[in-house]
């Protein structure tokens, strides 16, 4: 169920050690040597920001902006509805902002089943389809329909892997 999920997200956001994907930092560091340019964007808090820099350097992942959610704790009410946001709202915004700030660079978008990284990156892909190359979504979760996730993105530009 939904709460069940928040409390495992909870629990490997902040008690748990964040462990890669096997293969996917030798992956990035492929692009990277090829001339990529990352840019994570992330829905984490910023607070959670020298963690992740730690997580980047311990496992070897290209160096990059990393765009995180900024919470006030002065402004509760403001905070509260950034802590639950929409990630359609909140990273897609980000993501947009990045796309529009470099419109002749070509983007591979990556991420996971988890939460809403297909729709965002459909949502995206959508909007700047001359921009979108790829879309790579890791499946974490079992039995998902991904065309219907990635509605409107045509299916040679996307693919699920575990």
């Amino acid at each position: 169920t939904y709460s069940e999920e928040r409390k495992k997200m909870v629990e490997y956001t902040f008690l748990r050690d964040f462990v890669a994907v096997p293969g996917m930092a030798e992956v990035y560091r492929t692009w990277y040597a090829g001339g990529v340019h990352f840019h994570y964007v992330s829905n984490s808090v910023f607070q959670l920001y020298e963690e992740l820099e730690e997580f980047r350097r311990k496992y070897n992942f290209p160096p990059a902006t990393i765009n995180l959610k900024t919470i006030r704790p002065k402004k509760l009410v403001s905070t509260l509805r950034s802590i639950g946001a929409d990630p359609l709202d909140t990273k897609g915004r980000t993501i947009e902002g990045i796309v529009q700030r470099f419109p002749s660079r070509k983007f591979i978008l990556v991420g996971d089943s988890g939460e809403k990284d297909p729709e965002v990156y459909a949502s995206i892909a959508r909007n700047h389809p001359n921009q979108i190359s790829r879309i790579f979504i890791r499946n974490v979760n079992d039995n998902i329909d991904g065309s219907k996730r990635l509605e409107g993105v045509p299916s040679h530009k996307y693919m699920f892997f575990n």
